[in-house]
């Protein structure tokens, strides 16, 4: 087995149970949720170990239109799937996750409106050397610059995290929308993660807008100096986001919901250089999302991937990591923050 020093997991979610309520909460009253869920849900716990694991196979490589046809009539299934793995899979779950694979480090990104940045940094406080968190901003914040600024000005946060489906941004306005809190942060020398990828489900209809990897152009061109994550690599549009991180030098691959080939053909692409492991935790767990990665790359690429590109994008200290203990014994017997 490889052994890298301090493996960096660029992408990780924590939510509450009131974030999970605010995640499509029509569907949530739908029959389906009413009288199926309680059902299904308990026997789902059980079964995860098998099931989720083919699920996610499945995701990562069948993407055809005939694969998405079919997960876009299973909606109801995934927003069930998704909102049990947030409700189970908290923080005490994350740190036990990250002791088995011996990561060091892990990256939070807040999705405002469903979670808030501050609420993370409180969960988070007493962990400061294990977790560095993204913040976000929702389209209908009325000053984002004045929301974000205070946060990267106490350097509270390390980055920005754009989702532009949760945050309700539509393609034709994004530019125009993030581009003064995009620069705050190229001046504050912080990255900007960016989700890319089509979610394929009718039931989720009400997040589909901006999604594809074209319409991020005007930001990497823009801004040439601010440093940009793609994340999943575009998933579906893995070719895409390769041609983007061909174009311009400032964006980075995040490898979450790829498979090994996938992430083997990105390095072969751009280099190991700009290549980041990321998991999507708790919707992929960190061990798949870790063999994916150890099975494409070489030694030498591993470490780069893995380490050493997620700890120079966030700033972080090697010895600094080596002291990443709780300032606190215990950890919240609560799944969730």
């Amino acid at each position: 087995m490889i052994k890298t020093p301090h493996i960096v997991d660029f992408h990780a979610h924590l939510m509450s149970l009131a974030g999970a309520e605010k995640l499509c909460p029509i569907e949530q009253q739908s029959p389906f949720f009413k009288y199926v869920v309680p059902v299904i849900e308990p026997i789902a716990q059980f079964t995860e170990p098998v099931h989720d694991r083919w699920l996610r196979k499945l995701a990562m490589h069948y993407r055809c239109e005939t694969s998405r046809f079919v997960y876009s009539q299973l909606g109801q299934f995934f927003l069930m799937e998704a909102l049990r793995l947030f409700k189970t899979h908290g923080l005490e779950r994350l740190l036990q996750s990250m002791e088995r694979q011996k990561i060091e480090h892990t990256v939070i990104y807040s999705l405002e409106p469903l979670t808030h940045t501050r609420d993370i940094l409180e969960l988070l406080s007493p962990y400061p050397n294990k977790f560095s968190v993204f913040g976000s901003v929702s389209h209908s914040e009325p000053d984002p610059c004045a929301y974000l600024e205070p946060l990267m000005r106490d350097k509270l946060i390390r980055g920005v995290k754009i989702h532009p489906m949760v945050g309700s941004y539509e393609a034709q306005g994004l530019f125009d929308a993030v581009k003064d809190y995009v620069a705050l942060a190229s001046d504050y020398g912080l990255p900007v993660a960016i989700h890319t990828g089509d979610i394929p489900a009718s039931a989720l209809s009400e997040l589909t807008t901006c999604s594809t990897v074209k319409e991020l152009e005007p930001l990497f061109k823009g801004f040439p100096s601010c440093r940009f994550i793609i994340n999943h690599s575009g998933w579906e549009s893995w070719r895409a986001a390769f041609d983007m991180a061909t174009a311009y030098d400032n964006v980075f691959l995040e490898t979450s919901w790829q498979p090994a080939k996938i992430i083997r053909r990105a390095v072969d692409k751009i280099g190991a250089g700009r290549v980041l492991f990321g998991s999507d935790f708790p919707m992929f767990q960190q061990w798949q999302a870790l063999r994916e990665v150890r099975r494409a790359l070489t030694e030498k690429e591993f470490e780069l991937v893995a380490s050493r590109n997620g700890m120079e994008l966030l700033g972080l200290d090697r010895l600094l990591l080596s002291k990443s203990r709780p300032r606190e014994a215990s950890v919240s017997s609560q799944p969730i923050c």
